[in-house]
C-alpha cells in the first residue's frame, strides 16, 4: 500500500509530502547521494585551481612561440582535468538521481530498500532515463539558442531603428524574461521522466512523451513545484559561497590564486557534506507531483483502490 494519499493533492500538500518522504528515510537518501559525490570530491581535492590561472597567465606572457605552445599544452591539460571533474560529477549525480527514485518508490510502496539495492535497481533504468534526458536537453538547447538569437536580433533592430537606449533596455528585459520562461517550461515538461521509467517501466521517448502528457491542464502547478524544488536544491551551494566569501571570486577571478590548499579542502568538504541534503527533496517533489498528475488526469487513485479491493476479495 502506498504511503501517499490516494487523492488529488494541492500545491502545499505536494511540498509537505516531499518533506515527509524526505524525513522518513533521511539517512538512506542522504547516503545514496553522498556515495555518488565521493568520486568528484576526490578529483576536486586533487585539482589546484591556482594552476589553471597560472597556466592562462603564462600563455599570455610567453613571447617565444615554442614556449607559448608548451604553455598552451599545460593550459589545455588543466582545462581537460577540470572538464573531467565536471563530467564525473554529472554522471554520478545522474546515477544518484535514478537510485533515489528507485529507493523512494520502494519506500512509498512500504518495501525495504538500501544503498546497494537502490543503485542495483537503478542500473536497468540508466539507458532509458539518460536517453530521454539527452533528447530533452537537446530540444531545450535548440529552442534556447533560437529564442536567444531572435530576441537578440530584435534588440539590435530596436536600438538601431529608434536610437533610444531605453527601448533597447526594454527589449533586453523581454529577452531575459522569455529565456527564463523557456527554462521554466523545460523544467516542467521533463519532470516525469525518471518516475515514468522507474515506476512505469517506459522507454526513453515514451517517458519523455509521458512527462509532457501529464503536464496538460496543470502547467503552472508543475512549473511552480519544480521551481521551488530547484531553488531549495541550490540553497547549500549558495550558502557555502555566501559564508565563505566565494562570490567575490566571480568579480575578481585573479583572487583564485590566493586560495590556500587548506581553504580549498574546507570548501570542497563543505560541499560534499552539505550538497546531498537537498536532492532527496527534489526527487520527493517529483514523486509527489507525478502521483498527483496521474490521479488528476487518469483517475489513478480509483484504479489503485479497485486493484486493492480485488486483491483482498476472497
Amino acid at each position: 500500500m502506498s504511503t501517499i494519499p490516494m487523492r488529488p493533492l494541492g500545491f502545499t500538500e505536494i511540498v509537505d509530502g516531499a518533506v515527509q518522504l524526505y524525513r522518513r528515510d533521511f539517512g538512506l537518501y542522504y547516503l545514496i547521494v553522498l556515495v555518488s559525490a565521493l568520486p568528484g570530491y576526490v578529483l576536486t581535492v586533487l585539482w589546484n585551481p591556482a594552476e589553471l590561472l597560472e597556466s592562462a597567465e603564462a600563455v599570455d606572457s610567453a613571447a617565444d612561440p615554442t614556449v607559448a605552445l608548451e604553455q598552451m599544452g599545460s593550459f589545455v591539460g588543466q582545462m581537460g582535468f577540470l572538464f573531467l571533474i565536471y563530467m564525473v560529477q554529472l554522471v554520478f549525480l545522474f546515477f544518484a538521481s535514478v537510485a533515489l527514485t528507485v529507493a523512494m518508490h520502494a519506500r512509498i510502496e512500504e518495501r525495504p530498500s538500501s544503498i546497494g539495492a537502490a543503485y542495483r535497481g537503478a542500473l536497468p533504468h540508466l539507458v532509458s532515463t539518460a536517453g530521454a534526458s539527452i533528447v530533452a536537453g537537446l530540444i531545450f538547447v535548440v529552442a534556447f539558442v533560437v529564442a536567444w538569437l531572435l530576441m537578440l536580433f530584435s534588440l539590435v533592430g530596436v536600438g538601431a531603428a529608434t536610437g533610444n537606449p531605453w527601448l533597447a533596455l526594454l527589449a533586453l528585459g523581454i529577452l531575459v524574461v522569455a529565456l527564463l520562461l523557456l527554462t521554466s517550461f523545460w523544467m516542467g515538461a521533463t519532470f516525469g521522466i525518471f518516475p515514468a521509467v522507474v515506476i512505469e517501466g517506459r522507454s526513453a521517448m515514451d517517458a519523455l512523451g509521458r512527462s509532457f502528457s501529464l503536464c496538460r491542464g496543470g502547467w503552472l502547478k508543475v512549473i511552480g513545484i519544480m521551481l521551488v524544488a530547484t531553488i531549495v536544491g541550490w540553497a547549500p551551494d549558495a550558502a557555502i559561497l555566501t559564508f565563505t566569501g566565494m562570490w567575490e571570486l566571480f568579480l575578481s577571478p585573479g583572487e583564485v590564486a590566493t586560495i590556500s590548499p587548506t581553504r580549498q579542502w574546507v570548501l570542497n568538504t563543505a560541499g560534499l557534506v552539505l550538497g546531498p541534503l537537498t536532492m532527496p527533496f527534489l526527487v520527493g517533489c517529483i514523486m509527489m507531483l507525478f502521483h498527483d498528475r496521474r490521479v488528476r488526469s487518469e483517475g489513478y487513485d480509483l484504479e489503485r483502490l479497485a486493484d486493492e479491493m480485488g486483491a483482498s476479495a476472497p
